[in-house]
Order: structure tokens, then C-alpha cells, then sequence
């Protein structure tokens, strides 16, 4: 088993381009850090650092190394802080990773419940998407709230347990006075943006842009981008300037913008499934436990609001 200390150390040498650096960083002599090193190309075998003028730099080797020990020492930080809430006699932490519209609509909603229920702990949120960041770099958060489509039967993380919190359409949202919300009273065929220009508030293709871009194949063509952002605010204030329409899920689509108007689309109908998967090590937590409740009764709360129009 690697030493530790040993490693954090290489890695702040690696990050920090040099002995010098690092020791300032880490308060250590130059020396000590140099021992560390040498201690760590022993204990692994491989050779870690090369003479570069008249200090050192890491071999294509350590960089692999360092870039693959960074899931592990999140772990240890994660579990550092575990100790550090028992030590202190907090109820610990719980994680939830979502994507923005969920965080920005439920997670207050959440947080407060947690709040009130659980006042020591603490709610650590990061905003990504299941099927991307999730599964480019995993981590093991105990909440993981992601879309996909209706037309799929569901993922399965293992290692975690799924639940459905809701399903829900898309929406076209223009400026008003758009030829097509004149030309249309209700929902807008989807057929009808072949030749719109459009803004994507999508474009690194997450769950979202993949259930759009089906459903337009479906209608016989394909998006003609004016404006591509990866954030639905950015891409609504570009719709707001005139650039093009936008399609947004339901949570996604502002209650009330001035100069911006929502219609259904249907012929075919995009729709979304939001879940939730729950790491099974958690759920028996019963602030995890509580969060999950929080998460379903939010997601209810907004299914009865658009019942309600």
C-alpha cells in the first residue's frame, strides 16, 4: 500500500512544478520534500521525476500517477471529514449531485427541511449530470439526481438504488411576438422549427440535448444553432436579445420573464424522466433518508403547481 503522506506530497510537487514550491506550500524544508520523493520512487518502483535544467520535472509516468490518485485522495478528504463530524458531534454530511434547473427549483426546498430537521449537518451540493461528469470522473455521492428520457427504460447505477421523481414535457420559449407564437395559439409542432434559429442551452450533449435532438430527428430535421451555451439562463437572456427560440423542459422554464413566452411542443412530444439513485451505503441514514423525502415531495409540490394552470 502507498504511503500517503508520501503521495500528497508528490502531488504538490507535480502541482506546484517544484521541490521549492511545494516545501512553501506545505511549510515543509526542501529537503524533506526531496525525501518523500525518493521514499515514494523506492516504495513504487517507477521512475517519477527527471532532471530538468537545474531542478526536476515529472516523467509522463507521475503525471499518470497523479491524475489517477485524485479519485482516492477525494476519498480520504471525504472521509477525513467523517471523522472530523464524529469527532465534533456533528450528524455528518449529506452529497447530492444534480443538474442546474433540479438544484435551482427542489434543493432549497430541500435544504431548508434538512435545516430544520437535522441542524448539524451539512448539505454539500455539485452540479453535473449523472451520464457525464459522473461517469467521466465516479465519485460516491449518497444522492445523484438525473434526466433521461421517457422512451428509455432507466439506468442502473450499481451500487445504488432508483427512484422516479417525476416526468415532464418540453417547451419552446421565444420572445414575444415570435412569428410562430402568432402563428400558433397552443402547443407548436415541433416540425415547425426546421428553419428557426435556435439556442442551445446544452451543448456538451448531456440527457437533455440527446432527448431534444431525437425528438427532432423524429419531426424529419435537425436544430440550426444561432447561439450555443451550456446554461439555460444564458441561453434565455440570448432569446430575450433576439438571437432565437430555445427548448426547455418544464422545471427549466421560467414563471414569469418579461418579453419571453413558453409553448407546449408536441408531434412528437420531448419528454424527460428526473431520478433519483441513492447510494445504498447511505440510505439508511436518516438524513439521507430525509433528503430523499424532501427531494420527492418537492418534485410533487411542482407536479401540483402545473396541475393547477
Amino acid at each position: 500500500m502507498l504511503d500517503v503522506q508520501r503521495l500528497r506530497v508528490f502531488r504538490a510537487v507535480v502541482a506546484s512544478g517544484s521541490v521549492q514550491a511545494a516545501a512553501d506550500h506545505l511549510g515543509y524544508t526542501p529537503s524533506a520534500v526531496s525525501q518523500h520523493l525518493t521514499a515514494l520512487q523506492r516504495e513504487t518502483g517507477l521512475v517519477l521525476f527527471e532532471k530538468a535544467g537545474r531542478g526536476i520535472a515529472p516523467t509522463p509516468t507521475a503525471r499518470v500517477l497523479a491524475a489517477e490518485s485524485d479519485e482516492v485522495m477525494g476519498s480520504l478528504t471525504r472521509l477525513g471529514g467523517v471523522v472530523a463530524d464524529l469527532r465534533e458531534g456533528r450528524s455528518g454530511t449529506v452529497t447530492i449531485g444534480t443538474f442546474d434547473s433540479a438544484a435551482q427549483s427542489w434543493l432549497p426546498y430541500v435544504a431548508q427541511g434538512l435545516q430544520h430537521d437535522f441542524p448539524d449537518v451539512v448539505l454539500e451540493l455539485s452540479l453535473d449530470e449523472l451520464g457525464t461528469a459522473a461517469q467521466a470522473q465516479p465519485t460516491r455521492r449518497d444522492i445523484e439526481v438525473a434526466n433521461e428520457s421517457t422512451d428509455d427504460p432507466g439506468t442502473e447505477r450499481p451500487g445504488y438504488s432508483r427512484l422516479v421523481l417525476s416526468e415532464e414535457s418540453y417547451c419552446l420559449v421565444a420572445p414575444t411576438g415570435h412569428p410562430l407564437l402568432e402563428q400558433y395559439d397552443g402547443p407548436v409542432p415541433l416540425a415547425a422549427l426546421t428553419d428557426v434559429p435556435v439556442v442551445d442551452n446544452d451543448f456538451h450533449h448531456t440527457g437533455c440535448s440527446r432527448i431534444i435532438a431525437n425528438a427532432c430527428r423524429a419531426a424529419g430535421f435537425t436544430q440550426r444553432f444561432a447561439a450555443r451555451s451550456d446554461d439555460h439562463h444564458t441561453a434565455l437572456a440570448f432569446v430575450a436579445g433576439g438571437i432565437g427560440v430555445t427548448i426547455l423542459p418544464d422545471l427549466a422554464v421560467p414563471d414569469d420573464v418579461p418579453g419571453l413566452e413558453s409553448r407546449r411542443l408536441v408531434n412528437p412530444t420531448p419528454r424527460r424522466r428526473i431520478v433519483a439513485h441513492v447510494r445504498d451505503g447511505a440510505a439508511a441514514a436518516p438524513a439521507v433518508g430525509r433528503a430523499v423525502e424532501l427531494l420527492r415531495e418537492a418534485a410533487a409540490q411542482t407536479a401540483a403547481r402545473r396541475a393547477a394552470v
